[in-house]
């Protein structure tokens, strides 16, 4: 009798698990084997479509990454043996770097400063709900009163943008300069942790772009906030990949000759000695010195996921930092399609151009906008935060000479992928006053 009742609880719970394997697993297979193949081969016919604009400008376009982190934050390993080699496959250009500061007392430039491999480096703090460049040598006190901060960075020449906008900020501070209108972390905040983990699983060698997309959502509600306050000041918009490489499981010898085991938020999970049990797993020490690895987050899918692209006139701290801070960018989900060649400009009265995104021009100058993309879509003219104007999908070329009135007047991007329809491009606003 107590056999059978062992026999049958036994059964019941490897009934159990294998329910409860069946019900986290299927959606991750139907994705590798039907939706992700699937949904490549159709992102793969649309960039067939892509024609090259002529260029709309004089000033150089550079692609980027902004809010990354490195080894200097505590939840982060990253080093330039990982930085640069995804920057270059991903033909990113520069990378601004948010390391949380060790303390109150932060002293820039520390960490990566320069440039590495012809990407530039620029070295900056997130704390206090800022993303702070000061562009030179610096030394912040964090413990002060934030909107302090933030005055005397931008007073000596720095930039202070608002990170993580879906969290509480004093936005009526006159300092900051703008905001993050995209991150990518904040986007993944509303995902249960386990059927991502998963997803990653089935799908994060093979289809890791489309993994990272599967937690995609518009953050309507932060875009809604930045133009309305766009109607009040000049605040300038751009994304935040928000990597730190760390929401991984990573193996490496210590001194003694043991593994430290480093998991999420690199924080040490475990040591142990080489066994039999996980030597099969083990492999020599790549550069960074790591003998395992299980990755998940990382700058290579990251940096491709969602790129700033900056119009300067070149690749230095100097240019960059002066166009940023006009608002000469937008930011595009590079997953999707390579973004560059796109352009928002206007037109005067005598059909010359005179001004681009971020630009403020007098209502008696501007007498038309325009827009070009080197892949067809759909242009959504918005001004002060709603819809003035709307093209058909399959648009390379948009002109909007209706009646033009004050106000800050910005451009999406949408594209059909399959039936899918999908914000692509945010451009900075152009400001008529």
């Amino acid at each position: 009798m107590i056999f059978r009742i062992f026999k049958y609880l036994f059964l019941f719970l490897l009934g159990s698990v294998f329910v409860v394997l069946l019900i986290l697993f299927t959606p991750p297979l139907y994705r590798r084997f039907a939706k992700y193949p699937g949904f490549e081969i159709k992102v793969n016919e649309f960039q067939k479509l892509r024609k090259e604009p002529a260029s709309q400008t004089r000033l150089n376009l550079y692609r980027g990454v902004m809010h990354v982190h490195s080894y200097w934050s505590h939840d982060s390993e990253g080093t330039l043996e990982d930085l640069i080699p995804a920057a270059k496959i991903n033909d990113i250009d520069f990378i601004f770097l948010t390391d949380h500061p060790h303390g109150n007392i932060d002293t820039l430039p520390r960490g990566y400063n320069g440039i590495y491999d012809n990407v530039l480096i620029v070295p900056g703090s997130e704390k206090q709900g800022f993303d702070a460049w000061p562009l030179d040598s610096a030394f912040i006190d964090w413990s002060v009163d934030k909107d302090t901060i933030a005055k005397n960075i931008v007073k000596n020449g720095g930039i202070v943008f608002y990170a993580h906008p879906e969290e509480d900020h004093n936005w009526g501070n006159q300092w900051y300069q703008g905001m993050e209108i995209y991150n990518f972390h904040a986007d993944t905040r509303d995902e249960s942790l386990i059927p991502v983990i998963a997803n990653f699983i089935v799908n994060g060698r093979k289809y890791p772009q489309w993994s990272f997309r599967e937690m995609f959502d518009e953050q309507t509600a932060i875009l809604s906030r930045w133009d309305s306050l766009n109607t009040k000041r000049k605040l300038v918009g751009f994304s935040a990949v928000d990597t730190h490489e760390n929401q991984n499981i990573r193996a490496r010898y210590i001194q003694d000759g043991r593994i430290e085991w480093v998991g999420p938020n690199a924080n040490v999970i475990d040591t142990s000695e080489v066994a039999f049990w996980n030597k099969w797993l083990l492999h020599p020490p790549d550069k960074s010195g790591w003998i395992f690895r299980m990755m998940i987050d990382t700058y290579r899918e990251g940096f491709n996921y969602i790129t700033n692209y900056v119009f300067a006139d070149a690749l230095s701290v100097p240019s960059l930092s002066v166009h940023i801070k006009k608002g000469h960018l937008y930011t595009a989900f590079r997953s999707l399609g390579e973004a560059g060649g796109f352009m928002f400009d206007c037109i005067d009265q005598s059909s010359n151009k005179c001004g681009m995104m971020g630009d403020s021009i007098t209502l008696d100058k501007i007498r038309s906008f325009n827009a070009v993309s080197p892949l067809p879509g759909q242009f959504r003219l918005i001004h002060d935060g709603k819809l003035a104007d709307s093209s058909s999908y399959n648009c390379y070329e948009y002109k909007w000479e209706d009646m033009i009135e004050k106000g800050a007047y910005r451009m999406e991007v949408y594209i059909k992928i399959g039936d899918k329809e999908l914000p692509w491009i945010y451009s900075n606003p152009i400001y008529i006053y």
